[in-house]
């Protein structure tokens, strides 16, 4: 996967630097040398309309007051535009206007021109502002996050500055006309204003307002058949276009009636908003029937292409021969859907390396991390759908995108954010991600279930397994590798640290290990544990090599355990030997043996104190070798006169059973002859059939006995 090529933006110009140290005239030219720098048209025509004014308007506003409620939510967004210029110009002007506004108006209130100054430098600051906003607005189009936090807050920022702007330099607002009948009324109402200010003789070659007007017409036309709402649309696009076609007649008279061009300028921008909301509402009710392919869904669709172009013409963002690819406005599907998800990790990233951060604020940009960086890692060329959720140990430094120097903490906060977000939807499609994740933090408190290989070979000292226990039991340190190798006291490594609370689980300090949650302390009292670990010293190497696996040391290696005896081991008595029992009285001595020939390592240490006989216990078992055969009785054969007393009495039917026999032997032979290509014809002759009855009565009388 190559990393996506970052959008080009354009420079922005510097803002000027306004002072309250010059004339209220002075920072209004320097406002205006910028506004023709950045060729900003709408606001320098709605500026014009203070021009020869003796007294601001009544009701306009004179300061950035209004736009307080838009700033703020841009300002809690600004994390996906945080470092595009047109974003630091909206700051810089809205700072540096405001201090320059407050002592303009502490003048207004003697000096009347000193108020149309105000006005001027508000209408020019609000239309600047509304400028930057639509270029920011654009970018996060072009990077697919229209939908976001961010991009609304933009859409709402230019929109809002606009009205302020209108408003501040006496131009009647469309603001309050929320509905399509309403702005169709004001439009039929401005119409009328423009009839009066056409010329005697318009010109003839009027051309077209706007390139997307065609087509946008055409959809609406179409869509207003079927749909009712796009019917309203259609109503309204046609009273805009009456009105757009008698502005272009007005010509110059309009140019100069900065008032009339205004309201006309307002009433547009505000009908194709509407249009646009429209047709963004009708695709949302067809998809939520399911008809999200049909022809009326692709209608509202086409509708909301080209009257956000038109927004965005009219806006400055686009050029006039510039054209979106269809489907740009539509947040589903997204077309550079990994370049959003990088652009959301990055956005997390910086948010959580801000200092003013609460913790609410830090969890939830920890949890966005997570699902962009989840989605990143599955759309990946090998696809890990895991990721995130294997446990590692030791733990990194990194918990979800934030290096942090308290882990254990910063893993329970994202602990308890992430089972919050799945108790409150419980059925979101992350849901068991979030639950997976939460479950390897916990984990990597808790430590492994088992001592890992760097945790068998690490060292560790009686008085470190005592300063870990002192932690836990005194000062309630949770007994956990993570937070005891976190601790700068102890100095230990986590592979310590996991080995010192396996020691202390030998010695019942603390409990084994408990799955996800950290081991239980057994000892609630510094008396006890003095008790306990009385002889540590000595029992610490046997409980180490325990934990390897490997027998205890023997009790020599103990300091002043006496040594024990040396049994020498005698060689076995030869099998020919006569099986002697062993009597159990120490004084008998073992049967002389042959010589054992010395073998070429060293001699064994010498056994101190008598040896001690053993006792020979193989006459005793039994085994192969020393059993004895048992005889195995023969068969009797049987004689003539035991067939005859066997067969007493029986004469007739063992008679009578022999020609059955003979009898049904004929008659299988007559029904199944011999072929006569395979066998010869043989004449059965009566010695012959003597014969064969004597075979069958000496087969009978084996099967009787």
């Amino acid at each position: 996967m190559t990393t996506p090529t970052p959008l080009q933006i354009e420079p922005t110009p510097p803002v000027p630097k306004l002072s309250t140290d010059v004339t209220a005239g002075m920072n209004a030219e320097a406002l205006e040398r910028y506004a023709r720098l950045v060729n900003l048209q709408h606001g320098m025509r709605r500026a014009r309309a203070l021009d020869a004014a003796d007294a601001p308007p009544e009701a306009g506003p004179r300061d950035l007051a209004g736009l307080d409620a838009a700033m703020a939510a841009a300002q809690d967004n600004q994390a996906y535009y945080f470092s595009h210029p047109d974003w630091h110009a909206i700051r810089d002007i809205r700072q540096q206007v405001d201090d320059v506004l407050v002592r303009l108006n502490e003048q207004a209130e003697i000096t009347p021109q000193t108020a149309v100054q105000a006005a001027k430098i508000t209408t020019l600051a609000a239309s600047l502002i509304a400028r930057h906003a639509a270029k920011v607005s654009a970018h996060l189009d072009k990077w697919e996050q229209r939908n976001t936090p961010g991009g609304q807050a933009m859409r709402t920022l230019t929109r809002v500055a606009e009205d302020h702007a209108v408003r501040a330099a006496g131009l009647d607002s469309v603001q309050a006309l929320d509905s399509p009948r309403l702005l169709v009324a004001h439009v039929h109402k401005l119409n009328r204003e423009l009839r009066r200010a056409e010329p005697d003789d318009p010109e003839t070659d009027l051309g077209l307002d706007d390139a997307d007007d065609p087509e946008l017409e055409s959809a609406l036309s179409t869509g207003a058949k079927s749909d009712p709402e796009l019917a309203e649309a259609s109503q309204l696009m046609t009273a805009l276009t009456e009105m757009a076609g008698r502005a272009r007649r007005a010509g110059h008279r309009l140019t100069l009636d900065v008032r009339l061009h205004g309201l006309v300028e307002t009433a547009q921008l505000r009908g194709f908003e509407m249009i646009s909301g429209i047709a963004r509402t009708v695709m949302q009710r067809y998809d939520d029937q399911g008809q999200g392919t049909s022809g009326r869904r692709n209608i509202a669709a086409m509708v909301l292409h080209y009257a956000e172009q038109r927004l965005e013409r009219m806006r400055g963002s686009l050029g006039a021969e510039e054209q979106r690819k269809f489907g740009h406005y539509e947040a589903e599907p997204p077309e550079r859907y990994l370049d959003a998800l990088f652009e959301e990790s990055h956005t997390a990233v910086q948010e959580l390396r801000a200092k003013h951060i609460t913790p609410q604020d830090r969890a939830d940009a920890q949890i966005r991390y997570l699902l962009a960086q989840k989605e990143i890692a599955a759309a990946g060329p090998n696809g890990d759908p895991d990721w995130g959720t294997q446990v590692r140990f030791p733990p990194l430094k990194y918990v979800a995108g934030l290096k942090t120097d308290t882990p254990v903490e910063t893993r329970l906060a994202l602990i308890d954010a992430l089972r919050r977000r799945v108790e409150n939807n419980p059925f979101h499609r992350d849901a068991q991600f979030l639950n997976k994740v939460a479950d390897r933090f916990a984990q990597e408190i808790a430590g492994p279930p088992e001592l890992s290989t760097d945790a068998l070979a690490a060292d560790i000292s009686a008085s470190q397994v005592r300063a870990v226990a002192t932690q836990l039991i005194e000062q309630g340190v949770v007994a956990s590798p993570l937070a005891l190798s976190e601790i700068t006291e102890l100095n230990l490594t986590y592979a310590q640290a996991e080995r010192a609370l396996a020691v202390l689980e030998s010695l019942e300090v603390v409990g084994p290990t408990n799955g996800l949650k950290p081991r239980e302390a057994l000892i609630f009292s510094g008396h006890f544990l003095t008790e306990q670990l009385q002889t540590l010293e000595q029992r610490l190497p046997n409980l180490l090599e325990r934990q390897k696996g490997a027998p205890a040391i023997s009790a020599s290696s103990v300091p002043g355990a006496p040594a024990p005896a040396v049994q020498a081991e005698a060689a076995p008595a030869p099998e020919t030997a006569a099986p002697v029992p062993a009597p159990a009285g120490p004084e008998q001595k073992q049967a002389p043996t042959a010589p054992v020939p010395s073998a070429p390592s060293e001699p064994a240490p010498a056994a101190t104190g008598p040896a001690l006989p053993r006792r020979d216990r193989t006459v005793e078992r039994r085994h192969p070798g020393n059993l004895t055969a048992r005889p195995t009785p023969q068969a009797a054969t049987t004689s003539d006169q035991d067939f005859a007393k066997l067969f007493e009495g029986q004469e007739d039917r063992l008679l009578e059973a022999s020609q059955k026999l003979m009898a049904g032997t004929e008659a299988r032979a007559a029904a199944h002859p011999a072929p006569p290509e395979s066998a010869l014809a043989k004449a059965t002759s009566v010695d012959e059939a003597q014969h064969n009855a004597q075979q069958a009565q000496q087969s009978v009388g084996v099967g009787v006995r």
